[in-house]
């Protein structure tokens, strides 16, 4: 990938879009879309002209760039700093009416964050970070736990409302450019069954059924984060194709068991465990990640992949 300089050679030499516009064939909206994204993708024929109006070099003109270090070079702007973070206070207190406190670290490039105030109705606690991978820049939630602590915030608002903070933090995420969103969900330890599961996508009446009649834990709320982002069209990373028919599998047992309306919710885990059990299934409590894409994507990923080969002698 190459780097331009143009935005700086203008500002340094005062050259306007207009001028440059009118003293080459280049147009200004061509113009515009170099100075404003540095890897903009610039043809020979107009990288020449850009070169013959500076008198530049193309050293000097630009720098290149293997596209794993372009878009890390992109990830300081994305980071949790002061202007991102008024951002994503915006959205939080315009939308979900709430206010959060923040603490970045590593860079700027990790969050934590966690609700204050609004402590009769619920809780909330959280963590992200930004990285870098084959699919461009990410935006990743490793911890996203909103717990429910009154009994008159309904379950119908309580949904809606976990919806609306998901819903706002993808907002956050296309609006800084990153190319997916990934949202981390954890195994948990179902005490009334004494067993730990897997997070499945529940039915609203079940959900309903659990947050009305049991304490609120973190089995609720990694069923409702499941529920939520499946239904947002979020969907699980996996690396290889073994694992992808053993997910499928899963994926059919769950859906069937969850359409079985004459069962409870708890008789409806236990007939999963059973099928689970019946066909060698074995549950893995590792982290998922759940996967959204974003904005398309900045530089395509077979440079990335380019790039490693090269690297490695691959």
């Amino acid at each position: 990938m190459y780097k331009n300089r143009l935005k700086d050679l203008m500002l340094e030499r005062n050259i306007s879009n207009h001028k440059l516009a009118k003293e080459t064939t280049i147009s200004r909206q061509a113009i515009s879309k170099i100075k404003n994204n540095e890897f903009h993708d610039i043809s020979v024929n107009v990288l020449t002209e850009l070169l013959e109006y500076f008198d530049l070099s193309f050293d000097e003109f630009g720098t290149i760039y293997t596209r794993e270090e372009c878009l890390r070079t992109l990830l300081p702007d994305k980071g949790f700093n002061h202007k991102n973070l008024d951002l994503l206070e915006s959205l939080l207190s315009e939308n979900l009416r709430i206010s959060c406190k923040y603490n970045p670290y590593s860079s700027e490039q990790c969050l934590n964050i966690w609700s204050k105030g609004y402590f009769k109705k619920f809780s909330f606690s959280g963590n992200m970070r930004i990285n870098t991978s084959l699919y461009g820049l990410t935006f990743e939630i490793t911890d996203f736990d909103l717990y429910k602590k009154s009994e008159n915030f309904h379950f119908d608002d309580f949904y809606n409302f976990y919806k609306k903070f998901i819903i706002q933090l993808e907002h956050y995420a296309l609006t800084l450019g990153f190319t997916q969103i990934v949202i981390n969900v954890n195994s948990y330890t179902d005490k009334d069954l004494d067993t730990r599961l897997e997070p499945r996508k529940v039915n609203s009446k079940d959900l309903n059924f659990l947050t009305s009649n049991y304490k609120y834990s973190n089995r609720e709320n990694e069923l409702i984060k499941t529920s939520i982002i499946k239904k947002r069209g979020y969907i699980e990373h996996s690396d290889n194709d073994s694992y992808q028919k053993i997910k499928s599998e899963k994926e059919r047992i769950n859906n069937y068991v969850d359409c079985l309306n004459h069962l409870t919710f708890f008789e409806k885990e236990q007939k999963r465990i059973s099928m689970f059990s019946e066909g060698n299934i074995y549950s893995d409590h590792y982290t998922k990640k759940f996967i959204k894409p974003l904005n398309s994507e900045l530089i395509p990923k077979e440079k990335l992949e380019k790039d490693v080969k090269r690297r490695w002698g691959w």
